[in-house]
């Protein structure tokens, strides 16, 4: 274990563009990257362009964490979306 965190640790202090540090779930919106503004689209577009689908690339090229970007990947480039909350208002209940 201590092998792999070292060599962890090494690899991210030669990167030539760490990751990003993780913010707190309860984050100031402020701190929070707005994925809805078209030009942090064309960015996220760009750099999983130049990333060729990888990930941990593309969040190192956009400056934000591993989720934060596969997640924006998933939700704004793939087009899925989420189920509706099924509510007692909408009468969707299972």
């Amino acid at each position: 274990m201590r092998a792999f965190a070292k060599a962890e640790a090494l690899c991210e202090a030669k990167a030539s563009q760490p990751l990003a540090v993780p913010k707190s779930i309860d984050a100031k919106l402020v701190e929070k990257v707005n994925w809805s503004d078209p030009a942090m689209r064309a960015k996220l577009e760009d750099a999983y362009a130049v990333a060729d689908r990888d990930h941990e690339k593309a969040a190192r090229i956009l400056g934000v964490t591993l989720g934060s970007a596969r997640l924006a990947k998933r939700r704004h480039l793939d087009g899925h979306r989420q189920k509706a909350v099924a509510s007692r208002r909408d009468g969707n209940l299972c």
